[in-house]
């Protein structure tokens, strides 16, 4: 597990990369609806919404359809720690774990 959260720091200083810790305490938010990909291009292609379900894959392309995921994903983003401070729980984590196999 260790290697996996190194891996996850290192990930982090990619460009285009953010790492944030949700903790167990954290506030109700609709992340435990299920994961869904919210993809942005340049215009004029318009932002699009994948989500798996049991029936495959689905997207999602209308503007207030996709407003409801985009606002999902801002209540998601807040809730989570900042960038900062999930970086260095995560690094907290990594040193508790030193000694111990991975």
């Amino acid at each position: 597990m260790r290697d996996q959260l190194q891996r996850l720091l290192d990930a982090s200083e990619v460009p285009g990369i953010t790492i944030q810790v949700m903790p167990l305490d954290a506030t109700p938010h609709p992340g435990g609806a299920g994961a869904f990909d919210l993809a942005s291009f340049p215009v004029p292609m318009p932002t699009v919404v994948q989500f798996e379900n049991l029936k495959g894959t689905s997207y999602v392309e209308g503007t207030d359809d996709v407003k409801l995921y985009d606002d999902a994903f801002g209540q998601i983003v807040a809730a989570a720690l900042p960038v900062s401070d999930s970086l260095a729980r995560i690094n907290r984590l990594i040193n508790r774990m030193k000694g111990t196999s991975t």
